[in-house]
Order: C-alpha cells, then sequence, then structure tokens
C-alpha cells in the first residue's frame, strides 16, 4: 500500500488543478470567499501558470494591475523556498491602502506547489485624496489579515483532504487492478486447463492444432495465429493451420511454398517482438509486408531439428507482450510439442507418459489426478505436492473435491487448513492414459491476493482515528442486524445513537489534537462497555453508535446507564481534567421499525428529546412525543438546504405604511415582512421558523437576501414613479451581532443603487437594551451609511426613555398591544400621547403597528402619530399584489 506521505506532491497537484472539475470547485470557493470578504484573489502555480483566475470583475482587475505589477507578484512568488516554515509573505504595492500577501500551498513533505496572492483596499488606510472606483470593495486591515489567516489555515486542511482523496484515488485503482489481475488468472488457468485436455484428445493432430490458436487467439485477443511446416526439401514452408480474428483476412496465400530464407524468424530460436521493439531491418520489411505490428514465433523440434513454427500476431494495432503472455504461449507451444512428439511416437506409452510428466512438471502450477469415484490421487506434480505438503490437508482436498465436475463449474476456493494457505482450483474431467475417466485439478497459490484482499477490507471498515468499526461498516452490520431480528419472528435488537455534547468548544479551545485525544478516550470505553455484548461504531465527528444484536431489556438499560455514568466523569486532556457529556437515542428493532432509514430518523428524533431535557440525557423513541422533533428536524433539513439554494424559497410580502398626516392617508411605503414558502412544507409563518434560523446561524444568510430583495423593489418603486416611498427591513439581534453587519448594509445600497434615506432598518427595543454600548456604536456606523434607523416594538421589553436620547433613531414603532385598546384603556392612551409627543420635541417619527379597526384610527387621530401600519388599510401582500395596488 502507497502511504500518504510518500504520495509525490507534484503528481497530485498536477492531478488536482488539470482536472476541470477540482479547478471549477476552487474557483468557486474562492470567488464565494472572495465576495463575503470584500478581497481579490488569484492562484499561481510555480511556473507563474494561473490555477483560478481573478475574483473580480475586469475593471478591478485592471485597477488592482495599476498597483500591483506582474513583476511583483513573480518577486513574491519567488520568495517561498521549499522546507521553510513561512507560509506568508507581504508584499508592498504602490499606495499605502492597497495590501497584497501571498499565501502558499505546500504538498504534505512541505514540497512548494503554488501560491495565492490575496489583496485588499483598506479603507481605514485611505485617505480622501485616494481616488478609487467606486464599485472597487473595501475593507479593514484587520479583516484583511483575519481573511488572509483563514485562508491559510484553510489551504492546509483543504489540500491535505484532497491529497489524501488522491491517496484512496490510488488504493482504489490498486485493488480494482488487483481483482482484473485475479480475473485474468482464473481465465487464463481455464484456458490452460482446455489446452491440457487436448493432451489426451485421438484426433487429427491439425484439427488439435486449430482448437489450440483458437483457444490462444481467443483469450490473447490477437488478430492471427498460424502453425508453419517446413517442408521435406528443406526450402519452402506451409501454412498448415491458421487462426483470424474477426474482421482480419488469412494468410494462406501469402505463406504457401515461400521460402524459410524469406522468414526472418525461421531459425530454430524463439523470438518476441513487441510494437515498440528494436528490429532488425529484414525483420522490419517483414513485418510492413504482413501488416504486422507484433508478434511471437516459437520452433516446434523434432529429434532436435526444427520442424514447424508457432506464430502469435497482432496487426493494426500496437501491442506490448506482458510476460505472463508469454509464459502462456510457451505453454501452448510445450503442449503442441508434446502432442507431435506423441503422435510420432504413438506405440510408446512410456515415452508419452514422460513428456507429459516433463510439461506437467514445468507448467508453473499445481496439477494433479483424481480418481473419479473414490478420490485417490493418480498423479501429481512437484508443486502440488509442495503446495499441500501435511497428509491431513491432502486427505480433505481430496474429500473437498470427490465425484463429477459440474458442467457449468468455473473455479472453486480451498483453504489448507494446517499451512493456512489459499487455492483457486480449476477441474476438468478427462481420459487418463489407461482409458479410465478421471478429475484433473490446477492449483494456483493465491494467498497473498486474498490477505491483500482482507487488509484492504479491514482498512475500509475501520475509523483511522478510533479504530472503532466506521460508518461503511456500520450500515452493513445494521441491515444484517435488521434482516436477522425480522426473520426470527421474537428477537429484538438496538440501536443507540449518541453525541458528544459542546465538543466544539473542546476541540476549538483545547486544539484539534486533544479533541482527537478526546475522541479516541471515548471509543475506548465504549469499547471496553459493550465487550461481547454489543458493538460500537464511530459513524464520524462525535458523532458514535452502538448495535446490540439481541435485545434484552436489562441488558441495554445496563449499558446505557454505564455509559451515561462514565460521561459524568472528566476526561484527562493535556495532564488536566474536563468534563464532555453526551445524549443518547435509543430505538428498537423491528419494534420501531425495519428500514435503517425509518430506524436512523427515529433514533434522531429520540437524541432530539434526550438534548432537550438537557446534558447528560438518554432517551428511547417514542411515537407519541416523535411528532414535534420531527418537524423540528424537518425544518432545520429544509431550511439547510433552502439556504444552500439561495434562499429562492424565503419570499418577501410587503405591508403598506400610510401616511396619516397627508389628505387621503396616501401610502408612503412598505415594511418588508419575510415569507418561507417551502417546496416541501408548504407556507410556513416567520414566528414558526426565524428563531431556529437564529439557533442555526442561518438567519444572516436569509436576512441579507431580505434587504437585497426588499432594496432593488424600493428602488423600482422609487424610479417608477415614487420616489418618496420607503422601504423597512428588519434585523435580528443575530445579524446586529455580526462583525460586517455594516459592510453588508453597505454592500446592499451599492449593489441596489437605492437611495439610503428610502431604507429604514429597523431594531428590537430587547436588542438594543441587550448591549446598549455595542448598539450605540453600531447604530451610529448604519446611520453614517445615509440609512433611517426605528425601534421597533417600543414599550413591550425594557421600556426606558433614555433609549430615545441615546441611539440615533429616526422612528419609534409603537406595539399592536397598545393599539388594541387605545382609546378605550387610560393607560394606553397616556403611553401612545406621551411617546408620540417626546418624539415630536426630538424630532423623531412615530409609527403605530397593528390598527385594524376604524375607531383605533379615530383615536390616534389628536397624538402626533406620523404614520399608521395594520389590517385597517391592507394585509402584508405578494410583491405583485403590492406593485399592483400601490405602484400605479
Amino acid at each position: 500500500m502507497k502511504d500518504l506521505n510518500n504520495v509525490d506532491d507534484k503528481v497530485n497537484m498536477y492531478k488536482f488543478h488539470e482536472d476541470d472539475a477540482n479547478r471549477q470547485v476552487m474557483q468557486s470557493m474562492q470567488d464565494l470567499f472572495c465576495r463575503s470578504n470584500h478581497i481579490y484573489a488569484i492562484c499561481y502555480g510555480m511556473t507563474y501558470n494561473r490555477i483560478t483566475e481573478f475574483s473580480g470583475t475586469q475593471d478591478e482587475e485592471a485597477f488592482m494591475r495599476r498597483h500591483i505589477s506582474v513583476e511583483m507578484e513573480k518577486t513574491l512568488i519567488a520568495s517561498f523556498r521549499d522546507d521553510d516554515l513561512e507560509d506568508v509573505i507581504s508584499g508592498d504595492s504602490n499606495q499605502p491602502y492597497i495590501k497584497y500577501k501571498a499565501v502558499a500551498i505546500r504538498g504534505q513533505s512541505g514540497k512548494l506547489l503554488g501560491v495565492w496572492l490575496v489583496s485588499a483596499i483598506a479603507a481605514d488606510l485611505k485617505t480622501d485624496v485616494d481616488r478609487v472606483p467606486s464599485d472597487m470593495r473595501m475593507t479593514t486591515s484587520d479583516d484583511f489579515e483575519a481573511a488572509v489567516n483563514f485562508i491559510e489555515l484553510l489551504t492546509k486542511v483543504y489540500f491535505q483532504e484532497k491529497f489524501h482523496g488522491f491517496m484512496l484515488e490510488d488504493r482504489l485503482e490498486e485493488t480494482q487492478s488487483t481483482q482484473s489481475k485475479l480475473k485474468q488468472m482464473l481465465h487464463r488457468n481455464e484456458v490452460t486447463t482446455e489446452v491440457l485436455k487436448l493432451l489426451e484428445s485421438d484426433g487429427d493432430f491439425n484439427q488439435i492444432a486449430d482448437n489450440v490458436l483458437t483457444l490462444a487467439g481467443e483469450y490473447l485477443g490477437l488478430s492471427h495465429c498460424n502453425l508453419l511446416r517446413l517442408n521435406m526439401d528443406g526450402e519452402t514452408v506451409d501454412l498448415i493451420c491458421e487462426w483470424c480474428n474477426q474482421g482480419h483476412p488469412s494468410m494462406i496465400k501469402q505463406y504457401n511454398k515461400l521460402q524459410s530464407s524469406a522468414i526472418p524468424y525461421f531459425t530454430g530460436r524463439p523470438y518476441t517482438i513487441s510494437s515498440d521493439s528494436l528490429m532488425p531491418e529484414e525483420f522490419g520489411e517483414f513485418f510492413k509486408e504482413f501488416g504486422i505490428t507484433a508478434g511471437v514465433y516459437l520452433p516446434l523440434m523434432v529429434n532436435d531439428e526444427l520442424s514447424m513454427y508457432l506464430g502469435f500476431m497482432e496487426s493494426k494495432k500496437p501491442r506490448k507482450w506482458a510476460v505472463e503472455d508469454v509464459r502462456f504461449l510457451n505453454d501452448v507451444k510445450r503442449v503442441l510439442q508434446t502432442i507431435l512428439l506423441k503422435r510420432i511416437t504413438k506405440n510408446s506409452l512410456a515415452s508419452s507418459y514422460a513428456a507429459i510428466d516433463a510439461i506437467l512438471e514445468n507448467s508453473g502450477c499445481g496439477i494433479c489426478v483424481l480418481e473419479a469415484n473414490h478420490g485417490a490421487i493418480l498423479y501429481s506434480n512437484d508443486t502440488f505436492n509442495n503446495m499441500l505438503v501435511e497428509l491431513s490437508d491432502r486427505m480433505d482436498f481430496e474429500t473437498c473435491f470427490l465425484g463429477d465436475v459440474p458442467e457449468n463449474e468455473q473455479s472453486n476456493e480451498y483453504y489448507a487448513k494446517v499451512s493456512g494457505r489459499w487455492y483457486s482450483v480449476t477441474r476438468a474431467m478427462i481420459h487418463w492414459v489407461d482409458g479410465r475417466e478421471v478429475q484433473m485439478c490446477t492449483l494456483y497459490d493465491v494467498t497473498a491476493m486474498k490477505e491483500y484482499q482482507k487488509q484492504i477490507e479491514e482498512q475500509a471498515n475501520i475509523d483511522d482515528l478510533t479504530g472503532l468499526y466506521n460508518r461503511h461498516r456500520f450500515r452493513k452490520d445494521f441491515l444484517d442486524y435488521i434482516r436477522d431480528a425480522v426473520r426470527s419472528g421474537g428477537d429484538q435488537g438496538t440501536f443507540m445513537t449518541l453525541n458528544l455534547d459542546d465538543f466544539k468548544d473542546i476541540n476549538d479551545g483545547l486544539g484539534h489534537k486533544n479533541g482527537d485525544n478526546l475522541l479516541t478516550m471515548v471509543a475506548n470505553s465504549l469499547k471496553s462497555i459493550c465487550r461481547e455484548r454489543a458493538v460500537a461504531y464511530r459513524l464520524g465527528g462525535d458523532e458514535f453508535a452502538i448495535l446490540v444484536p439481541y435485545y434484552k431489556e436489562a441488558e441495554v438499560e445496563h449499558i446505557a446507564e454505564t455509559i451515561r455514568k462514565r460521561f459524568e466523569q472528566p476526561w484527562n486532556l493535556g495532564d488536566k481534567d474536563y468534563y464532555c457529556t453526551m445524549c443518547m437515542g435509543i430505538v428498537s428493532f423491528p419494534k420501531d421499525g425495519v428500514s435503517e432509514d425509518t430506524l436512523m430518523q427515529r433514533a434522531d428524533y429520540a437524541l432530539f428529546e434526550a438534548k432537550k431535557k438537557g446534558k447528560n440525557q438518554v432517551e428511547s423513541y417514542n411515537a407519541a412525543t416523535s411528532t414535534h422533533s420531527q418537524r423540528r428536524l424537518d425544518l432545520e433539513r429544509c431550511m439547510r438546504e433552502a439556504v444552500a439554494g439561495g434562499c429562492k424559497e424565503f419570499v418577501v410580502y410587503y405591508q403598506p405604511l400610510v401616511d396619516v398626516n397627508k389628505k387621503n392617508h396616501p401610502c408612503c411605503g412598505a415594511e418588508a415582512l419575510v415569507r418561507w414558502d417551502s417546496k416541501e412544507l408548504g407556507m410556513i409563518m416567520p414566528t414558526e421558523f426565524i428563531s431556529l434560523a437564529e439557533y442555526l446561524g442561518l438567519i444572516n444568510a436569509i436576512g441579507e437576501h431580505v434587504l437585497v430583495e426588499a432594496c432593488k423593489r424600493c428602488k423600482f418603486w422609487n424610479d417608477f414613479g415614487h420616489p418618496e416611498y420607503k422601504v423597512n427591513v428588519n434585523l435580528s439581534v443575530v445579524q446586529l451581532q455580526q462583525k460586517n453587519i455594516v459592510d453588508t448594509v453597505r454592500n446592499a445600497l451599492i449593489y441596489t443603487g437605492i437611495y439610503p434615506g428610502n431604507l429604514t432598518l429597523e431594531v428590537t427595543e430587547g436588542t438594543a437594551a441587550g448591549d446598549m454600548e455595542n448598539m450605540i456604536v453600531v447604530l451610529n456606523e448604519l446611520k453614517a451609511l445615509g440609512v433611517r434607523l426605528a425601534l421597533d416594538d417600543f414599550g413591550t421589553g425594557y421600556s426606558s426613555l433614555s433609549y430615545l436620547r441615546e441611539l440615533p433613531l429616526d422612528v419609534i414603532k409603537i406595539d399592536k398591544c397598545f393599539v388594541n385598546e387605545v382609546g378605550e384603556d387610560d393607560f394606553s392612551d397616556a403611553f401612545v400621547k406621551t411617546v408620540a409627543e417626546l418624539a415630536d420635541t426630538i424630532h423623531v417619527n412615530v409609527i403605530v403597528e397593528g390598527v385594524e379597526i376604524q375607531s383605533q384610527q379615530d383615536a390616534l387621530k389628536d397624538m402626533k402619530v406620523h404614520m399608521i401600519q395594520g389590517y385597517l388599510y391592507d394585509k402584508p401582500l405578494t410583491q405583485d399584489e403590492f406593485e399592483s395596488k400601490y405602484l400605479e
């Protein structure tokens, strides 16, 4: 087997960047990363050949080229050295705000294979006099350094995995090659057996020779095989036997009465000539005349004098003769030689037997002849005797292969228990020298092949890190155990799935090495607890599984409780004790299902219920309580798929905002509200999926999608007759906590071209109160972009009027709960009036949400409210509905 460290780095790199699919993956990853981090990058090989293209437009590349020349790039690339510890080198541009660095791509041995060149425009270093086109990407010096560090880490991990993949491909190719060789060897055994059977044929020599040539030609896929006989005059030859492959013309007319002197190989010596062999001039002319590209020519001798020549030829296509092919053809030659001598000395049985024995002794395989009725060995060559040297092995062999050979039998495998060897056995019924029908067996030692196959199977089934069985072996065993449980009719099996709690914190906090050590210790503990009663597997990451083939409730409970108690104890990592618990879900089969997918899904439901209870919990599947878990898992799966598909399933609705200070209360804009139109689950409201999206970290992608779509539509409204329309977009607490939130909004403004003052960003009161100091900084940066800011749901959270002074607000939105009883409840009236008057004093607009009936609007008339939003005027509308109603 090849070791990963011995794989040639240059070959791996060639395989990697010459493959179009891999280059497309690299280009896509590079483009996505550069857009997300507002930087530029390109990847070069060590000969300055491009592996990826520049991640940006032609105009952006031209601008950067004015400050970073080709010679500057080449000089930076040349600064790296093989086996150097330095993987990142900074370059100097002709402007201080142009930053660029080179990141090395190294192979397993430290060999330098390529370089990422990463560049950016640092906005914090740019002055007002620096002329930079408005469509160029901009970042900060710190963010640029963070991006380069991430590229360095990703490069090491990504290429390590890629090279590991190339190693696995090589292993697969080796395995396939080995299997192909085994198949060829078995086929050769079968053909050799058929040729050997002709030794006992009493037919005409020419007919036997025709059969031999046919077997050899078809097996090797040749163009022509022939047998030339030297005539009595010793000068001319005749072609007495010929086999031609389909589509190849006969050569009989060309050979008959041909002078032996005109045939360069008619010398009594053997010749093996491949297409790439160096040939004397006479051989080259002969091959050209007969259209031959490669040939093997073997003499048949009678009384030490040349009698005939066997010819095996290829035409029209090149051929390089393999050692096995030449050995096979020599075996064929020996058989024909023996048959020829048998015909000459057919009255001498002893002479024939001696010739046969000489051939069989030199055949390269074990051969024995068994009596058909009793299995006793009548003949065996030395190779066979050395293979089955132990008496018990020989007796066992005779017993196993007693009786007639089935018509369609191919080859068998036989294991000699005492010697521990594996043999491939091919059998055929022949007539023995005394006329009896006997069984001839040919044996080939395939022990090395079997051991290699076993090693490959073990490597395919074992997890490299922990030594447990892996997911591949788990699936095979799981299906077998399910099938056995179903067939038994009464036995139950158990499947346990467990995940480590907060493993990511240990992996990130203590490093991957300690993370791997923890996984190894967990695996050893599981293996020790399971012993002979169950089997433990590592499915990947921090996910483990246990299969109990035969269900005993007390035993399963004992295993689960023992595991839970072990996880109550600390794990020693780096000479310190750390706690890491787990949660486990349990299903039984066939009680809880009879398919792998169903059982794994239900085990996940049970695991989810366990995690809901806290850490170090164990839960068995219960159909009555699984519905909510199933819905939650379905939502997560579909949401991840929707986000991965570009957030196209997330549709933006628009609820009108009306200006109550103007005549007829005209529409002055809308609030953008997201709905999830899942292709699998149907329409889902925000109350069901927003909190889950925040928990999964998907709200950033969804929020950015909504922001861009809302800005695009508002820009369209502004351009087509309604420049006064504004759009309100909600920002969740998770979005506001992102370091790049200001860049995200800035990019949306640039991309859509919307006037910043027509975009209002809404933050909830609870979000603002969570971290007031940081929130003030973020909102001021957003305000600097020119957008408007609104405080949503005011009065529902930590209501403090000081927020109105500290936050850079343009709009206050009073929550629906104060509108429900306005005009009927003194507190509600007083709250709305107080907030509205204070807002008027500090020049902040007031929007009242949730106005549904006329009496509520009437009560708000004299309260200095600027805008109203609610079902009294309209519900949230689709884009087409809103524009049809409010754009014309």
